[in-house]
């Protein structure tokens, strides 16, 4: 399986034990691709993914990654062009004034299409217990 199937940015999960969701981690999505069980973080309980969900979740993929990235980019951008400035190799404060209103702008932009995007991203994940009987039975 490829690593970025295993790491989706965003991705919750819901525990059908005590009905609170939580995101989760590139470790945890791990565990969940080899079918081991993570911990819930309201009820304490071992979930395990159903085959019905694990298929679901690799139809994801990961819409995330570009808007991550670009958000990373124009933000690193700001902060470039703002220590420049406060370094003195920078002299135009216009030059920097604009480039830190369009590194914000594009983080207000791009916040609520994250959001968005990352709102389907969710999985149903059942006590462990629960699964090991539905799968015994015939």
């Amino acid at each position: 399986m490829s690593s970025s199937r295993t790491n989706i940015i965003g991705l919750k999960v819901h525990c059908n034990a005590c009905e609170k969701e939580f995101p989760i981690g590139k470790q945890k999505q791990t565990l969940l691709h080899k079918s081991q069980p993570i911990v819930c973080l309201g009820c304490k309980v071992e979930l395990m993914m159903s085959a019905a969900e694990k298929e679901r979740l690799l139809g994801f993929g990961n819409p995330l990654k570009y808007m991550m990235l670009a958000s990373m980019i124009s933000g690193l951008m700001g902060v470039i062009l703002f220590g420049g400035y406060l370094l003195g190799y920078l002299k135009s404060e216009a030059f920097v004034l604009v480039a830190v209103v369009v590194t914000l702008g594009s983080n207000l932009v791009l916040g609520p299409k994250i959001k968005n995007a990352s709102a389907p991203l969710m999985v149903n994940l059942d006590p462990k217990s629960a699964t090991m009987t539905a799968s015994a039975a015939p």
